[in-house]
């Protein structure tokens, strides 16, 4: 007589779809060990019983009952989610229980299916694969080092044409929020989320600290696993599809490779059977996998909220703006269609700082020759600006873009190139005698660039905002403390001249550029390390000349561009329009010290390539801030980058005013999406 006991334990394996197979395989590796006896499998279809019959030799059935007959010690339940409680009810009675993820729905069914399990006296365990993954526990002995981190951004995708009717990505991605719970280490104080057909996106923040924006679900054509943990010093990037953490401190990146990993799912299985047999504890715990649930469900139950709300007599969504530069201006714009927007400017006029310390180039990219993503985005954008603005920019000026016959890093061959490429309307002419001397320049195209008169776009965005019935335009008016609410709403402390006050937002643009940092440290975003340059942009008058902007690429980059007036110019240059630059450790600008003006530089740099400056009277300098990326390389690359944090807050940084109507409607579509059935 066999004394069972003395056998390893046997598992029912219930399902064997793609994933199933996965189990199976995994199972027949241990079953080889002398580890588990497999009994039998059940599968719905008669015609993968019969292949899987042929193919193990083992006993397969139809229904979980059938497969219960045999008495296994185990089961393993690999089903579609939709049947997921219902057979772990059937099944805990008989057997200890392994249920791929999601448990349950609701962290009531998740409690009730614990509490079978322990009237039962079995053992049930949720296939939370992440919490087996290497590169999960690696991140464990980050955070153990380095403490709580202060933002997680995770994006966890599969393709949109693999998605099956049904599926619900609060569930289907658990792992998103299971993840969170691991990371974070505290509950979640704070849970808001929305749903655009099948891919979703919440945001978390937990007690300790940690905010988190999660997008997962279906969409696109290729699948993405990356998670990103951020320290005020220190970025920690995992991609679980190569297996490789990345990472990057201030002036240092590291890589690990972790190569092909294989076993993650044999880990979950070994920590079942040490669970099974007493050895170990569960992994994760009842406890664990009921907050994990409970997240999921909160997160989704906000997101159909949104989608299911009533229609009629909802409220508008209320907005702050923040800055009232061309972004933020625009924004508010493009949002007063359909949300109620306050636009705070802390200067009594609109586009004062970034937005005035520019050269006003109506661009078509030929300024970004080594960086094909700024040509691109700037060729994007153009129409959506020409459809709102057209009658804003100046036509009547000859544009010149000319590369230096004395450079090294721009030839002429290949700036000719990647105009051709990216698709740049121009004429190939010879250099103008009035304005350059030929000698100094290798080739030189007239393109079909313009100038934004910047005072009339000033007063027509000033016109548009105070007729809007749903813009409520605060000049004067500084934000001095923000903070995040239980809800997810944002609150804002501003003072107008002597009056103070405080009001409450559901959605935040921040287009303040130098001090973004600034709302970040009020809602515990992570802060981004920027650097402060300041600049000298000096105007000078030359009698005579006709209305023309000339740049001049690998000189390195000298600019003379006419500023709308007859005879006035505005002059630049990459090195010598720098006074000062500083990263500072808090990621706000620096308070100046008086610095004197470079002009006479500027002048003579100027004049090595545009003998007319000869003539030039200078009548002012402008001087003010420009915010990049703190370790961005110096090149011409200027894209608009804006990052969305999470509970409805973006932050718009750098850019040209040509893309301001693009970006401003890319984040008119996202507050639409979330708002949907407020």
């Amino acid at each position: 007589m066999v004394n069972k006991a003395a056998l390893p334990p046997s598992l029912l394996l219930v399902g064997v779809g793609r994933f199933g197979r996965e189990h199976l395989k995994e199972w027949q590796a241990l079953s080889a060990e002398g580890r588990v006896r497999i009994a039998g499998i059940v599968a719905s279809s008669a015609t993968s019983r019969e292949l899987l019959n042929t193919e193990t030799g083992l006993p397969t059935f139809a229904s979980l009952a059938d497969g219960l007959a045999l008495a296994p010690d185990m089961v393993d339940i690999c089903t579609p989610s939709s049947l997921h409680p219902a057979m772990v009810r059937e099944a805990i009675a008989y057997a200890d229980v392994l249920v791929e993820k999601p448990l349950a729905f609701t962290r009531t069914e998740a409690a009730d299916l614990y509490a079978l399990a322990d009237a039962s006296g079995r053992r049930l365990v949720a296939g939370h694969l992440y919490r087996h993954h290497p590169l999960v526990i690696a991140l464990i002995d980050e955070i153990a080092m380095r403490g709580t981190p202060r933002d997680l951004q995770l994006t966890f995708t599969n393709p949109l044409d693999t998605h099956r009717e049904g599926e619900d990505p609060f569930f289907e991605w658990i792992h998103a929020f299971d993840l969170f719970d691991v990371l974070a280490d505290s509950p979640a104080s704070t849970v808001g989320a929305w749903q655009d057909g099948a891919c979703a996106e919440a945001s978390l923040r937990s007690e300790k600290g940690l905010s988190a924006r999660m997008v997962f679900g279906w969409r696109g054509i290729e699948p993405s696993r990356q998670l990103t943990l951020a320290w005020p010093d220190c970025r920690v990037h995992c991609d679980f599809r190569d297996n490789i953490i990345t990472t990057t401190t201030r002036g240092r990146t590291d890589k690990r490779f972790f190569g092909p990993i294989g076993g993650v799912l044999r880990r979950q299985f070994e920590a079942f059977l040490g669970a099974c047999s007493g050895d170990i504890d569960a992994k994760p715990d009842a406890h664990q996998v009921m907050a994990v649930v409970s997240l999921a469900e909160r997160a989704r139950n906000q997101a159909l909220t949104r989608r299911t709300g009533p229609s009629s007599g909802k409220s508008r969504p209320r907005v702050a703006v923040i800055g009232g530069g061309v972004f933020g201006a625009t924004c508010a714009v493009e949002l007063a269609a359909d949300c109620d927007v306050t636009l705070f400017e802390r200067h009594p006029g609109l586009l004062t700082e970034a937005s005035y310390l520019n050269q006003w180039r109506h661009h078509s990219g030929f300024h970004y020759p080594r960086s094909i993503e700024t040509m691109l985005e700037v060729q994007d954008a153009k129409g959506d600006f020409e459809s709102v603005y057209e009658d804003v920019v100046l036509r009547d000026i000859d544009a010149y873009y000319a590369v230096s016959a004395l450079g090294r890093e721009i030839s002429a061959r290949r700036y000719l190139a990647t105009c051709r490429a990216c698709g740049l309307e121009f004429r190939e002419v010879p250099a103008p005698t009035d304005i350059v001397d030929p000698s100094r320049i290798s080739v030189c195209l007239h393109t079909d660039e313009a100038v934004v008169d910047i005072g009339r776009l000033s007063a027509r965005l000033l016109d548009t905002l105070r007729a809007s019935p749903h813009i409520d335009l605060r000049l004067g008016s500084e934000i001095v403390a923000g903070r995040l609410l239980a809800d997810g709403r944002k609150a804002f402390d501003f003072r107008q001249g002597t009056q103070t006050g405080t009001a409450e937002f559901d959605f935040v643009v921040n287009a303040t550029y130098a001090n973004t940092n600034r709302i970040a440290q009020w809602f515990g975003f992570p802060v981004r390390p920027m650097r402060f340059d300041l600049l000298e942009m000096a105007v000078y008058e030359i009698p005579d000349a006709r209305r023309f902007m000339m740049t001049i690429l690998d000189a390195p980059f000298t600019s003379l561009t006419s500023i709308g007036r007859d005879g006035y110019f505005m002059l630049s240059h990459i090195h010598q329009s720098i006074l000062a630059s500083a990263v500072t450790h808090d990621g706000l600008p620096p308070t100046w010290e008086a610095y004197p003006s470079n002009r006479d530089n500027l002048l003579r740099h100027g004049l090595r390539y545009m003998p007319l400056l000869a003539n030039a009277r200078y009548v002012e300098s402008r001087v003010g801030v420009r915010t990049v990326e703190a370790y961005s390389e110096d090149f011409d690359g200027r894209p608009t980058v804006v990052t969305p944090h999470g509970f409805g807050c973006w932050s718009v940084l750098g850019g040209k005013i040509i893309t301001a109507v693009s970006n401003a409607r890319e984040i008119s579509a996202h507050i639409a999406r979330e708002s949907a059935g407020r």
